[in-house]
């Protein structure tokens, strides 16, 4: 970076024009800056006690003590002496001392709680972190060390939900400056000199030989991580738009997910996993595996399960509702638990010898295709009950539908919802298993029931 220091007056600029930019804050909102007493918190708590009326802001300011080093106690009380002097309300919080060693992610999570239950008090407050141009490109070289795709590359926002970080377009540097500059003290960590943590390697020893190769090697990792974070948008809204276009009933199309570009069908099973739980490494490869029929079911972080039943992805927990009651099979539109929907058409006459026509004889094209004539009972819609049993056309010999569902990797849980077709225990018709052997139309039926699945429409019907 430039040798020169960075006056006052130019680092406030740069923070309000990143404030301004990104829509950060707005008149009347109230913010609590959080504090730990190190250069880069406290230059974030002195600009706000200087721009803060500008900004038309109600000031607050939050402390953490992790309990971790022997100046822990120390620096909080650093921090309440400064914000009582300051007139700042202070909100802290004591872990009590740590007798074991504790990771910097345990440290962040701590913080990160402890702002949630400031927020659950007033959803509307606004959380200041004091993040900087040094902790994005550290950020950076340290997700792509470990492997990372498009969400880790751009690295961290300057807003996420009530978190805004108005100084991360300002190097480390600078707060130190801004700091001496403006009169501000402020308490040295000595961890922040051992390379004991991966994060004070890169700080310590990568990012200087970067800046050798360029002096402006931070602000250029930033610069990419700006264009990620656009990147990432973007195929999240295309992410978005292709789990709407594969939508049906209470699931996703197996189908439309295959027929789309992998990168975008990433991004579609990053925001369905999104939605229920925490995205983890190796939840994608998964829900890859799940929809090219390798595996019926993927366990996901925080005992969310996704299953593939009938060509549809669910959630597991879908699949609690209650089986819809057996009903008479008569022509008309069904809408079933699970999200099954289906029309059946009783055919006649000339319509009739049509879709024998079209079938050509083919049997996969009357696999949804009865032929009446041969139903010599009431015929019913209904799900799997004790007893049923069925024969696959093409299949030599019967097996119970337990059998069945078992060979053909129906998760257990989306058993009582698969609709079928009954004369009494035999099943003549099935979703995804098509018609029973003896029930496929002939060239002599003069009366077809055809069955439509009309939910998902995909191959695997």
């Amino acid at each position: 970076m430039r040798d020169e220091p960075m006056s006052a007056a130019a680092f406030e600029e740069q923070a309000l024009e990143s404030i301004r930019s990104q829509n950060l804050l707005q008149p009347g909102d109230r913010v609590i800056a959080a504090v730990s007493g190190g250069a880069d918190s406290m230059a974030l708590l002195r600009f706000f006690l200087r721009r803060g009326r500008e900004l038309g802001i109600t000031l607050e300011a939050a402390h953490v003590n992790h309990g971790l080093r022997e100046a822990a106690d120390a620096d909080e009380a650093f921090v309440a002496e400064f914000c009582a002097k300051e007139g700042v309300k202070l909100h802290c919080h004591r872990a009590g001392r740590q007798t074991e060693r504790r990771s910097e992610e345990w440290a962040r999570q701590l913080r990160y709680d402890f702002f949630e239950q400031l927020r659950k008090k007033d959803p509307a407050v606004k959380i200041a972190t004091a993040h900087t141009l040094t902790d994005q490109a550290e950020t950076l070289l340290f997700r792509l060390a470990r492997g990372t795709g498009l969400a880790g590359a751009a690295g961290i926002p300057p807003v996420r939900g009530p978190f805004i970080r108005p100084l991360l377009e300002l190097p480390r540097k600078a707060t130190e400056a801004y700091c001496r500059a403006t009169g501000t003290p402020f308490v040295l960590d000595e961890t922040n000199e051992s390379d004991e943590y991966a994060r004070n390697r890169l700080r310590n020893q990568v990012l200087p030989q970067l800046e050798q190769i360029n002096p402006e090697a931070q602000r250029a990792l930033g610069e990419y991580c700006r264009r990620a974070q656009g990147w990432l948008q973007y195929f999240r809204r295309q992410g978005e738009h292709l789990l709407q276009t594969a939508r049906c009933g209470d699931g996703w199309s197996v189908s439309v997910l295959q027929k789309a570009d992998p990168v975008l069908r990433a991004e579609a099973l990053r925001c369905l996993v999104e939605e229920k739980t925490t995205l983890r490494q190796a939840d994608l490869p998964k829900l890859e595996a799940l929809i090219a029929g390798e595996s019926r079911a993927a366990q996901l972080a925080g005992g969310v399960r996704v299953e593939r039943c009938a060509g549809v992805l669910r959630w597991a927990q879908s699949c609690e509702e209650e089986p819809a009651a057996p009903q008479p099979a008569e022509p008309g539109e069904y809408r079933l638990p699970g999200g099954y929907r289906l029309r059946l058409e009783l055919v006649e006459g000339e319509d009739c010898e049509q879709i024998k026509k079209f079938a050509g004889g083919r049997k996969k094209g009357l696999t949804n295709c009865v032929d009446y004539d041969r139903i010599r009972s009431s015929l019913s819609l209904r799900t799997r009950q004790p007893g049923d049993w069925f024969r696959p056309e093409g299949r030599s010999g019967s097996k119970s539908l337990k059998k069945y569902f078992n060979e053909a990797g129906i998760p257990g849980a989306q058993r009582a919802l698969v609709p079928l077709l009954a004369q009494g225990s035999q099943v003549i018709w099935l979703w995804g298993g098509g018609v029973a052997q003896g029930f496929a139309p002939t060239s002599a039926t003069s009366r077809i029931l055809v069955i439509r699945p009309l939910e998902p429409t995909n191959k695997e019907q």
